[in-house]
């Protein structure tokens, strides 16, 4: 099995994401975290999937949309590390 690990930084997005939209909607806000989860772990299994992203100064730095979402992830030797998920409309 591949590994998917997440950074304190990525950590904190999920719980910052997965709060705002559990305000209106709790049950969509579970969904959406098992999508990013099943999501990440495919990455874990694909990580050459995404778009690469050399210009962050991170090298092997790939990114990837869920949604309105972006998981910049990295591949390490077991799997990924997630690094950021950060809205999409973000100026990146």
């Amino acid at each position: 099995m591949f590994l998917v690990t997440y950074s304190s930084a990525a950590d904190d997005d999920l719980e910052a994401i997965v709060d705002y939209i559990a305000r209106d909607k709790p049950n969509a806000a579970r969904e959406w975290l098992k999508k990013v989860r099943s999501t990440c772990q495919m990455l874990a299994e694909n990580p050459d999937v995404g778009e690469v992203r050399e210009g962050f100064g991170v090298s092997g730095c790939r990114s990837y949309s869920i949604g309105r979402y972006v998981v910049f992830f990295r591949r390490f030797h077991e799997g990924i590390e997630v690094a950021r998920i950060v809205d999409g409309s973000r100026d990146l």
